[in-house]
């Protein structure tokens, strides 16, 4: 029987501990991956602290290391990275985070998926924002408009995106870019 297990990275986020609900309650199996950061918040998942579906580990997707063991020990179906420095006005006070975080942070994880991804079914979900788009003065972007990131932010977003499909691309591996708009809801 194939394992529902899913790891979440940037679960204490409240995208991310959303989502962590969610799955628990379709009964998955969840690994939550956080750098522990200015936005990480562990009263978002006070509530499943006690669920034996749901592990905690905190993880920089920096450390390929780290990554790499907990691929081999969890064997997850799929993977959401949701992990990201985020805020506009933070990106341009100091891009520096943005960079490592945002961009070479995902060339870690893409590395070891890319590994992984060959041994076992499992699929990854990155979830990145409409910044990377730019401004959209007239009606709303879709995912045909060009890239035009006008932050930092922004702009490490669009490259992580552009990494990804170059991933799906070049190495074949199973997964997909979501650009989400302002998201809004319980947690915030």
């Amino acid at each position: 029987m194939v394992k529902k297990r899913i790891i979440v990275t940037g679960g204490l986020g409240f995208i991310g501990s959303n989502l962590i609900d969610l799955l628990l309650n379709k009964k998955f199996e969840v690994i939550n991956l956080d750098k522990i950061t200015y936005s990480s918040n562990f009263y978002n998942t006070k509530e499943f602290k006690k669920n034996k579906k749901y592990k905690f580990i905190q993880c920089d997707l920096n450390n390929k290391n780290k990554l790499e063991k907990i691929f081999r020990k969890f064997r997850p179906s799929g993977v959401f990275n949701l992990a990201a420095e985020t805020h506009v006005d933070r990106s341009i006070d100091n891009p520096k985070n943005f960079i490592k975080s945002n961009i070479l942070g995902v060339y870690c994880l893409l590395e070891v998926f890319k590994k992984y991804s060959k041994k076992f079914n499992t699929k990854l979900i990155h979830i990145s924002t409409d910044e990377v788009f730019g401004d959209v003065l007239n009606g709303r972007s879709d995912e045909n408009y060009s890239y035009k990131p006008s932050s930092p932010y922004a702009a490490s977003k669009a490259s992580s995106d552009h990494l990804v499909y170059s991933y799906v691309r070049t190495y074949n591996i199973p997964a997909i870019v979501t650009n989400c708009s302002n998201n809004y809801g319980p947690k915030q």
